[in-house]
This record gives structure tokens, C-alpha cells and sequence, in this order.
């Protein structure tokens, strides 16, 4: 099996992992191969969807005259041809933009890659938080709430949204946001150093031109795999869920594969008294593919409750692991303010949704000022969340740099660092497959009604705020 180095200069090699890309479908066949020589026999799932596409040499922005740098596409929000779409730029400001002020018209708008406090995603199982508050583009990308779909409705023609308060070498290649149903309206992403020009160009009315060359397949397929390691105990109708998924556009994200591998391994050489069952699931990058509701491993959850629910024949799931974004440095490997030979590792994000699995976590996580947290009232972040709603014990890692859904060569990963997490779920899952009773694994709380209402709204207050500023 190959190393950790191998892989990730794999995952560099192979590239962007889009949903149903030729890299996807190739990362997927080969974690297939690795697990069959590992003795195990892996079985599939194909979804097929409309995938959409577009190369970055087919992207380009041109705005009086003046050609101006794109940040990124944005996913799955909808082509001009390789003539673009041309219309004078008009700026939309706030959180509810007036779209019918757009009509006919190109739309730019500002999405600020704000600071939020870490007590609106996740909270403490006691004591204080593991870090004050995140600036990510992922969430930052979410909380802004531009519509496209309403957007194209309004009769606006496109959509150019430029980032503040994000450095350009982080911008570069954001795929976001990747949680949206196709818009059927053409978007990009300008980077923060054409703010300004932007900005006076649409006071003008500027003619803009933008070009968003993107293809639709009707016929886009991609697998989740799983394979299943039978328990040899008195526990072997209990079963331990090892999830990662597999599309990801750098090498931190999504890595996790190189994990599950180990642990599939290492339940391969060890007996072991509950039944392990790992799970490469697709579709991360493109939920709206595979469910209407939660995350990519959602889906696997409800197409194979043999393998998990205690209403159907077969193991009853009662602990899970779920392995995301390992390695994971703060800054990208091409990011000029990092200086060279600086201790730059993103702090860790354990969620564990039992008190049981906190004090786990504390016993046998190989880094001891790790403090694992409990999801929030109102989402898990990451592919945990399917077992949190089903009620599942589960110990999740979701790590999450700037960088995380860039499409870049250049994703920090530090390999000492991998291999300490990796080191850690392994002891993980052999005490997970080995205790002697399930209620040493606690009962999952999933939040009230009162709870979600308040945390939805300190939400709306915080969002409420910041466009007050």
C-alpha cells in the first residue's frame, strides 16, 4: 500500500477531484484496488446526475475595456457559450439584494469573508473553546445567502461576486459554494484587489463582459464504496462506521481516504469483536446529487440500513469515525506570508457527540491539548453529520484552513501531523471495536426545539450586525 507522502503527491498529481470527474472516478477505482488487496471485497454504489463543468481557461471577465482577474467559477451556476454575456455592471449591496434592480443587467456584488465566533458553529463539552472564532470562506460563502436561482427570476444576466477581507492567494480556485442545486444563471468570483475598480465600474454602468464556458453532462457518475470487515466476538451484530469521502479539490481536502485505508488494514491484520464497516462516500462536493437532505453520506445510510439500523436485519451501528482533512496546515504552501520552517498547523476540530466519546478523545487522542467539541444546535459540520442525526455516537474530525475547498497544487500538509491523527483513529477504532458494552459509548442528544430556535437566532443577530457595519 502506498505511504502518506505517496498519496498526497497522488492527489497532487491527479488534480481537482470535481463530483464525477476523470480524477474522482480514478482516486475512487484506485482506494477500490487498495482495499482488495487487503483482502477485502468492496462493493458499490453509482449515482448518476448532471454534472457541470468548466476548465478556467474558458473563464474570463472583461470590464470596460479591461481585462480583470477571475477568482474562480462558481459552481453549478450556469454558461454563456464561448461568446459570454455582455450588459452594463450594476452593484447590488446588502444581505437581500434588490435582484429586479439588475435586470438586464450584470450584478456585482460584495461577500465578506467575515470572522465568526467558533460559539455559533460548535460548543463546548466544558471549558473554553478550542479557538474564539473562524474566518472561512466556506461559511463565509453560506452566510452570505446570494440566490442566483431568484437572481435569474429578476432577469439579472450574470453575477460577479468579489470577495473583502480575503487575500488573493486564498481566493484563488474557491469552489464555492458547493452546497447549491444548479442556478441556471452564469457567476464568478473577482478576487479582493479589483474591489475597488469593480465598485467605481458598476457606478458607471460599465459595459462588462463575461465569459463562463461551462458544459452539462447528463449522464455524470461517480461510487461510493464500502467494504466490511466481519467482527469475530460476542459483539458482531454491533458495527463501527469509518466514513470519508472522496471528492475534494486539493490534498487536504479530501485526504481522509489515506486514513481509512490504515484502518482498514489495521482491522484486517487484528481480530476484532465488532464488525467494521469503511465507507468511501461521493458526492460531498455535489450533495444535491445524491440527497435532498443532510451530507453525501446520507444517502449510503439510507440505501444499506443492513449495515447499520437496529430495524433492519444485519449489524446495529453504535459508534462511528469519521475522517476528514488530515494534515492539515493553516496556510497554503504558496502563500508568501508563511514564513518558511514556522510551526503552521491548523488547529484541530474534533467533534464527539457523546460526553463518552469527549472523554474518548481525551484519552487517546495523540495530541493532548486537543479539545474535542459538540456540534451546534443547528448543523455538524462535515460528513459526520448523517450519524448525528440518526442518532449514532460518533468522533469526527473536520478541520477546516482557508484553503480547504481551493482547487490548488499547494494545500498545506503536514505529514507528521497526518500521521499522529491517523496514529489516533486507529486507537480510536480498537477501542470502539473491542469495549465491552455499547452504553460505555453514551447516547447522542440531539438539540431542542427551544435550543435551535435561540441558536438560529444569535445567527440572525450576528448576520444582522455585521450588515449594520
Amino acid at each position: 500500500m502506498a505511504t502518506a507522502a505517496e498519496h498526497i503527491a497522488r492527489l497532487n498529481t491527479l488534480g481537482p477531484r470535481r463530483s464525477g470527474n476523470e480524477a474522482h472516478r480514478t482516486l475512487i477505482d484506485e482506494v477500490a484496488a487498495e482495499l482488495v488487496a487487503l483482502g477485502y471485497h468492496p462493493e458499490r454504489d453509482t449515482h448518476t446526475f448532471e454534472r457541470w463543468d468548466v476548465d478556467e481557461r474558458d473563464v474570463s471577465l472583461t470590464v470596460e475595456g479591461r481585462t480583470v482577474p477571475v477568482a474562480s467559477a462558481w459552481p453549478y451556476s450556469g454558461e454563456t457559450g464561448s461568446a459570454g454575456v455582455t450588459a452594463p455592471l450594476v452593484r447590488l449591496a446588502g444581505r437581500r439584494p434588490r435582484w429586479k434592480d439588475a435586470r438586464g443587467r450584470i450584478a456585482l456584488v460584495e461577500v465578506a469573508n467575515v470572522e465568526v465566533p467558533a460559539s455559533l458553529l460548535v460548543d463546548s463539552w466544558d471549558g473554553p473553546m478550542p479557538f474564539d472564532a473562524v474566518a472561512n470562506p466556506v461559511i463565509s460563502a453560506e452566510l452570505a445567502g446570494i440566490d442566483l436561482v431568484a437572481a435569474r427570476a429578476a432577469g439579472v444576466v450574470g453575477v460577479i461576486a468579489v470577495w473583502r477581507g480575503l487575500a488573493d492567494v486564498e481566493a484563488h480556485g474557491q469552489y464555492l459554494p458547493f452546497t447549491r442545486p444548479y442556478a441556471g444563471l452564469p457567476a464568478v468570483w473577482a478576487p479582493e484587489s479589483e474591489r475597488e475598480r469593480l465598485l467605481e465600474a458598476a457606478g458607471r454602468g460599465g459595459s462588462t463582459t463575461l465569459v463562463l464556458d461551462a458544459t452539462r453532462h447528463d449522464s455524470g457518475t461517480m461510487d461510493t464504496v464500502w467494504a466490511v470487515s466481519p467482527g469475530s466476538g460476542i459483539h458482531a451484530d454491533e458495527s463501527v462506521l469509518v466514513v470519508t469521502h472522496s471528492d475534494g479539490g486539493n490534498a487536504v481536502e479530501e485526504n481522509g481516504f489515506i486514513g481509512l485505508l490504515e484502518l482498514a488494514r489495521d482491522a484486517a491484520e487484528t481480530p476484532h469483536d465488532r464488525t467494521l464497516v469503511f465507507v468511501l462516500v461521493a458526492g460531498h462536493l455535489r450533495i444535491p446529487a445524491v440527497t435532498a437532505h443532510g451530507q453525501a453520506t446520507t444517502a449510503w445510510l439510507h440505501a444499506h440500513p443492513e449495515l447499520w439500523s437496529p430495524v433492519a436485519e444485519g449489524p446495529t451501528a453504535v459508534a462511528g469515525l469519521v475522517i476528514e482533512h488530515l494534515g492539515a496546515k493553516h496556510g497554503r504552501d504558496d502563500d508568501p506570508s508563511t514564513e518558511a520552517g514556522t510551526d503552521d498547523v491548523e488547529p484541530e476540530l474534533l467533534d464527539a457527540t457523546t460526553p463518552e466519546f469527549a472523554a474518548l478523545v481525551r484519552a487517546e487522542w495523540r495530541n493532548p491539548a486537543v479539545r474535542p467539541v459538540r456540534p451546534g444546535a443547528v448543523v455538524h459540520l462535515g460528513e459526520g453529520e448523517p450519524l448525528w442525526e440518526k442518532g449514532i455516537p460518533a468522533i469526527a474530525l473536520v478541520t477546516g484552513p482557508a484553503s480547504l475547498l481551493a482547487e490548488t497544487a499547494h494545500a498545506g500538509v503536514d505529514l507528521d501531523l497526518l500521521a499522529r491523527q491517523v496514529d489516533s483513529f486507529r486507537a480510536l477504532q480498537r477501542r470502539l471495536a473491542d469495549a465491552p458494552d455499547r452504553a460505555h459509548f453514551g447516547t447522542v442528544r440531539r438539540p431542542g426545539r427551544l435550543r435551535k430556535l435561540l441558536a438560529v437566532a444569535r445567527i440572525a443577530g450576528f448576520l444582522a450586525r455585521r450588515a449594520g457595519r
